[in-house]
């Protein structure tokens, strides 16, 4: 069953210009702490894997797709991404995922 209600899991890969690291570091952090104070979101964790530390994980949840949904409109993310766009390698893979 997927109501609305239902909780939304994400994983986004990240792959960052070498050299611009620290500029995609300070932006996704930005943008973090802005989604932290959202209603909808549960958490947001920027991890590295031990054994790929130029591709980064975000771990993400929110209370329900339309949350989700919500978030993805908020200026600072709108606006943050278009900002990510030349700090990355390529563009983020983004996972969505539903709880079993």
């Amino acid at each position: 069953m997927n109501g609305p209600e239902r909780a939304l899991f994400l994983v986004v890969t990240i792959k960052p210009r070498l050299d611009r690291r620290e500029e995609a570091a300070a932006q996704l952090q930005s943008m973090r702490q802005n989604s932290l104070t959202e209603p909808g979101c549960v958490f947001m964790n920027l991890t590295q894997p031990q054994d790929d530390p130029d591709t980064w994980i975000m771990l993400e949840m929110f209370r329900s797709r339309s949350a989700w949904d919500e978030h993805m409109q908020q200026p600072y993310i709108v606006d943050g991404n278009a900002i990510l766009a030349d700090l990355l390698r390529e563009p983020s893979d983004l996972r969505l995922l539903d709880e079993m």
